[in-house]
């Protein structure tokens, strides 16, 4: 092509110097700039035109040094100033193509860095309007649900790979989309033609133009590693949470052998009562059958305390139901009691009364006040006889929700170690695992409540620490 331009040069500058045409030959040098700019960068094109305007000069001076003609030089500056115009507006198209294709090259640059992301992140990223549906989605996307990346998005496509059980709220979540009523973020799983189930979070925004038509803007993101691992910790808490249970049997096996020793010594001792009432020359049935009732009262008794105690060892899934927190609070008690005398600590509780229910796992929150009852017992354990003082109370705190404090007269917890004492591993004690209140922690926080570390009441007669959990009140029309 360079040497095309060459010779058409060479050419127009013969024409233009040996021909003797009354025209302005030298524009042609045009075409000679115009073809320079899609061979040469600025440079060539600058240096292009030079020559041009050079050889166009060289041309009139040869033929027109000896005798002056007016027509003659305009042809001239006709064809210097047609050169000049053309190569400065070819730099000019020159340059914007070349921002075009930088503009399209950086595009492309974005859209494979977008892309990349997206398969490294599993993230895919859609839009839709509304209310006509009319979807777009990234391969990533159309990968995130198993389709192939030529198959183009529809809202029947979509529902048709999410699993069964969850295509109601999905369906509800279009709808609502398709009424631009709001952001939408769901949560669902998906079930694609060869059994694999995934789990997604979709989160998409309205958006709207000048007119006021709504496009929804969004992202679906696969979570299934993340809900998996999940799973797993649940388990493994619900595990180690159940093996802390057993360990906190061994621990109470004289307090529960003195609860289950109680109403069996009752019924021992009744059963003889109503012996010698039967054996009476003239039995008194009245006496007799009075002492069979609290004989069937100690039973009842006994066996409650028995069920408490395999309800506690039993590995199983949480069973929520509507529950009095004061009763599980006494059930606790009971538990521990024989362990708080052994270790001659005074227990005093406070129960509000007509406190709301709430709704949970009785042995779950059993478990928790048990801790809660041990852990302030060990820490008294330096304190003098007499002034091992526990106190037990619930109540409401101030948004109504119902609450249960543990408050002792121990030395206390210092305070660099309030921020980690719910931390896994982490334990003031020497001997301690460090497992106790994390397992507390979470188990209240599964039930919607919070749990933490205070100080108690600056005139309670306690001087150590305060732990107290609160509850979210049951009510009936929010599922459990």
């Amino acid at each position: 092509m360079s040497g095309l331009l060459i010779c058409l040069t060479v050419s127009i500058f013969a024409v233009d110097t040996l021909t003797p045409l009354d025209m302005a030959v030298a524009v042609m040098y045009v075409v000679v700039v115009l073809l320079s700019a899609s061979v040469w960068q600025r440079r060539g094109v600058l240096l292009a035109t030079g020559v041009c305007l050079a050889l166009t000069v060289a041309s009139y001076l040869l033929t027109h040094t000896v005798v002056f003609s007016g027509a003659a030089a305009g042809r001239m500056m006709v064809g210097l100033l047609a050169i000049g115009i053309t190569a400065f507006l070819a730099l000019r198209g020159q340059r914007a193509t070349n921002a075009l294709l930088a503009r399209e090259h950086a595009l492309r640059r974005s859209e494979a860095f977008l892309a990349g992301t997206q398969r490294i992140s599993k993230t895919g990223s859609f839009s839709f309007k509304a209310p006509d549906g009319a979807m777009y989605w990234s391969d990533e996307s159309a990968r995130i649900f198993g389709y192939p990346l030529d198959v183009a998005p529809t809202m029947e496509r979509v529902l048709e790979r999410s699993a069964p059980d969850d295509r109601a709220l999905v369906r509800a979540a279009m709808q609502r989309a398709l009424g631009a009523q709001g952001v939408v973020d769901l949560r669902h799983r998906l079930l694609l033609p060869d059994g694999q189930l995934k789990y997604v979070h979709v989160l998409a925004e309205p958006r709207y133009d000048k007119q006021g038509a709504c496009e929804y803007l969004g992202a679906v993101t696969d979570v299934t590693a993340a809900v998996l691992a999940e799973q797993a910790l649940h388990s493994a808490q619900a595990q180690l949470a159940h093996a802390t249970r057993v360990t906190m049997l061994g621990e109470l096996a004289a307090s529960i052998a003195h609860e289950v020793n109680q109403p069996l010594a009752a019924i021992s001792t009744n059963g003889e009562a109503c012996l010698r009432w039967m054996n009476r020359p003239q039995p008194d049935l009245a006496e007799a059958r009075a002492t069979v009732a609290s004989i069937l009262e100690a039973s009842g008794r006994a066996t409650g305390v028995i069920k408490r105690i395999r309800a506690l060892a039993r590995r199983s899934d949480p069973q929520h139901a509507v529950l009095d927190l004061n009763a599980v609070a006494e059930e606790s008690v009971d538990l521990v009691r024989r362990e708080l005398d052994t270790h001659r600590v005074a227990l005093t509780m406070y129960l509000a009364p007509h406190l709301p229910p709430v709704c949970g796992d009785r042995v779950q929150l059993q478990q928790v006040i048990i801790n809660l009852l041990m852990n302030a017992s060990q820490a008294m354990a330096a304190c003098a006889p007499g002034q091992a003082l526990l106190m037990l109370q619930t109540g409401l705190a101030g948004d109504g929700a119902p609450l249960l404090s543990v408050s002792d007269s121990g030395p206390g917890i210092a305070a660099d170690a309030v921020p980690r004492l719910f931390e896994a591993f982490y334990s003031t004690k020497q001997d301690g695992m460090g497992m106790g209140l994390p397992i507390c922690r979470s188990i209240i926080e599964t039930h919607g409540g919070r749990i933490w570390v205070g100080r108690p009441a600056p005139h309670s007669p306690l001087a150590g620490a305060t732990i107290t959990f609160s509850m979210p009140a049951y009510e009936p029309d929010r599922p459990a």
